[in-house]
């Protein structure tokens, strides 16, 4: 039986883990206080937070499939562009406006 997959559904694919009795009770705990009906959407959300944490270095300007979205939806380059240097540059400005901040509060 083929199954057609929507257009902006992300093909999942299964995976096998073995972990204590006592983890998984706890995975159910947490699940159930955040809402979630079963373990598996909790441990994705986990996963998806340690990958985001690790890839420190991605940038939107690499995401071919979130720009062509934003075009779609009428939002013009520039715009797009933009946003993604602005964003880029974060970390840097807040380092430079820190500094700043402390320079003029010393005496």
């Amino acid at each position: 039986m083929i199954t057609k997959i929507k257009k902006n559904q992300q093909v999942m694919v299964p995976i096998h883990i073995k972990i204590t009795e006592e983890m998984r009770d706890l995975l159910t705990q947490v699940a159930k206080n955040h809402g979630f009906p079963r373990i598996q959407g909790l441990i994705r959300l986990y996963i998806r937070r340690g990958l985001d944490a690790e890839n420190v270095g991605y940038s939107l300007a690499k995401d071919s499939r979130f720009i062509e979205k934003l075009k779609r939806q009428g939002v013009a380059d520039e715009v797009i562009f933009e946003a993604i240097d602005e964003t880029a540059n974060e970390p840097e400005a807040k380092a430079k406006a820190k500094a700043k901040a402390n320079d003029t509060a010393k005496p």
